[in-house]
């Protein structure tokens, strides 16, 4: 198990009381921390906050007199950088942590995080599939669903983290290094955000940064050009009879030996191909047993309200 960067010593103040920020708030008053909470609105769920132990400051559009009392701030991804707090706090060098990178350090668990444009939750969901259909634990967590920092006190420590990982929660990353990464694709999205597609994808790329040798990245054979995956094991998929998981003749291919055929495969449409290659790729380099990434691929069948 690789170690972790140490969490800066608290007081600390929570920018940003939606679901992930809660998270984040709650699971560092599990580890004892005296935590500020702060949003612009009253977020719903926040009488759960005060319940905890957080002292709550909302309504609020600045906060930046919080900064007084605080050591460590931790940013909502669904909080631009610009927000006067978080930039005021940057001056001050204040660590600033985003909910990803907070949870990371929180869990001593191993992670598969996975991003892209289009197809995260699909992947994700899958992947915990094929762990489950291999009877090892597993914890799938996302933007749709359950914040990563919710899992904080609540996981076995053999369990697998399976999140997903926006370009928000990325950017704000500074040593988040998943034991595996996926790349989905990248297509013009969040530009009001990010303000170029360089950025965008430069955000989406930065899954790869801080991985070691031992670790796996895993990207569209088409957008190798574009990869740099750093010290990581880099495995590829796509069409192109090169990739690692490759599509040809009807079939899947791991590494030159046939996996299943795509009529079996109970997701519909061409990006579901897609991303069933990207969870297959991931969990066979993982060491996952062909069977049950076969088994998983073949009983998978979707997420719920997708393409019904």
């Amino acid at each position: 198990m690789k170690s972790r960067p140490e969490i800066p010593g608290g007081p600390y103040l929570v920018v940003g009381l939606a679901r992930s920020g809660a998270a984040a708030a709650l699971g560092l008053r599990t580890r004892g921390g005296e935590v500020l909470g702060l949003d612009v609105r009253s977020p719903a769920g926040t009488e759960a906050l005060r319940e905890a132990g957080v002292e709550l400051h909302l309504d609020d559009r600045d906060g930046v007199a919080l900064l007084d009392r605080v050591r460590a701030v931790v940013k909502s991804p669904g909080v631009p950088a610009q927000t006067p707090v978080i930039t005021a706090a940057q001056e001050r060098d204040l660590p600033v942590l985003g909910e990803l990178e907070l949870a990371w350090r929180m869990l001593e668990n191993e992670f598969i995080a996975v991003t892209g444009t289009n197809g995260k939750t699909t992947t994700v969901e899958l992947i915990g599939h094929i762990h489950r259909e291999a009877g090892l634990p597993v914890a799938v967590a996302g933007n749709v669903g359950t914040a990563v920092s919710s899992l904080v006190g609540r996981l076995d420590a053999e369990a697998t983290v399976v999140c997903e990982a926006s370009s928000f929660q990325l950017e704000d990353c500074s040593q988040f290094a998943p034991e595996a990464a996926v790349l989905l694709n990248i297509t013009p999205d969040h530009l009001d955000r990010h303000g170029t597609l360089e950025a965008y994808a430069a955000a989406k790329l930065r899954i790869f940064a801080r991985q070691s040798e031992s670790d796996v990245a895993v990207f569209p054979r088409e957008l190798a050009s574009g990869i740099d995956a750093g010290r990581a094991q880099p495995v590829d998929f796509g069409r192109d009879a090169q990739a690692a998981l490759c599509e040809r003749e009807g079939r899947l291919w791991w590494r030159g030996v046939a996996l299943l055929a795509l009529s079996e495969l109970r997701l519909r449409g061409r990006h579901n191909v897609e991303n069933a290659m990207a969870a297959a790729a991931v969990c066979l380099a993982r060491g996952i047993e062909r069977e049950a990434v076969r088994a998983g691929l073949r009983s998978f069948q979707g997420v719920a309200h997708r393409l019904e």
